[in-house]
């Protein structure tokens, strides 16, 4: 069976600190991405992102306890993010759907 984007992003080592953790890492990268591509940059925007798309992140993630990240945890991430190991899986990801010619 292929691995998804979620098993890719699972990769990344997550050096929060594991008390008063609510969101595994790749949860909150994943809706970061999807924000990114939906049009939302910046944390701000992310938050709106999250906010607006609560319900249908809740169901199709299977989020906990419906507890969506925060604009404050998606800041929290994205400032302490090692960008170049995200780049890393997420190049390994993408070569499955890229088409060099």
């Amino acid at each position: 069976m292929e691995k998804s984007l979620i098993d890719y992003l699972k990769q990344i080592p997550d050096h929060r600190n594991p008390h008063g953790l609510r969101h595994p890492l790749w949860l909150v990268l994943l809706i970061i991405i999807m924000g990114m591509m939906s049009g939302y940059w910046g944390y701000r925007q992310l938050g709106r992102f999250v906010e607006r798309h609560r319900r249908e992140l809740i169901r199709i993630l299977q989020i906990p306890f419906a507890r969506v990240p925060s604009y404050s945890a998606i800041r929290r991430v994205m400032v302490n993010l090692d960008y170049e190991e995200l780049q890393l899986v997420f190049n390994q990801w993408s070569k499955k759907y890229s088409v060099i010619s």
